[in-house]
């Protein structure tokens, strides 16, 4: 006969354990909400910032492609393909860094030609195949290709804010989910619970 018995956590504890698992994502999710309000209401700056950003990655990803290149070279790998291609992006980053306002210019052109060319295929698959709900995907290339219009026709002055409301908003949707998933889990949580 087994006489141990198993000690049950008291409800403070579950209480606390649960407090523990959707709370610092809630508060994350907010503080990245509220990120992403100040990122929209100083897009040029956010702009900026995520330019500068962009290209101190680029040249620290080149200059680690160049030393990759001459390990590579001793395994007998693709040397010249990983040095030239690590300088091209070093030199890249570094045009970035040192002329911002340039890279922000090109960022745009790069992003207004995506949005363009994404719309455009959206809308062409959507048609030619007409796949059930084909509709939707239509309108989301035509708005894709509207947007790529209106930044490129507005360029250069769009280099001003579409970076930034583009990282402003992408922070603050993520904040949203974060905050709706932590709430999802506490609902799931109580559910447990009773």
């Amino acid at each position: 006969m087994d006489t141990s018995f198993k000690r049950e956590p008291a409800t403070g504890d579950r209480s606390k354990a649960a407090s523990a698992a959707w709370g610092p994502p809630f508060v994350l999710g907010l503080l990245m909400a509220v990120l992403g309000f100040v990122a929209l209401g100083a897009s040029f700056l956010t702009s900026l910032v995520s330019v500068i950003l962009f290209g101190a990655l680029l040249a620290g990803t080149g200059i680690a492609e160049i030393v990759s290149s001459f390990r590579v070279r001793k395994a007998g790998g693709p040397f010249w393909l990983y040095l030239l291609s690590g300088v091209l992006s070093t030199v890249v980053g570094f045009f970035v860094l040192v002329y911002p306002a340039a890279g922000l210019g090109a960022l745009t052109l790069l992003l207004a030609g995506y949005f363009f060319a994404s719309g455009l295929f959206h809308v062409v698959t959507s048609l030619m195949d007409r796949y059930p709900q084909w509709g939707w995907d239509c309108a989301y290339g035509a708005i894709s290709i509207a947007l790529g219009v209106i930044v490129m026709a507005q360029w250069p002055v769009s280099a001003v804010w579409l970076v930034g409301t583009l990282v402003g908003i992408s922070i603050l949707m993520r904040g949203i989910a974060l905050m709706a998933g932590s709430l999802e889990l506490r609902r799931g949580l109580r559910r447990i619970a009773t």
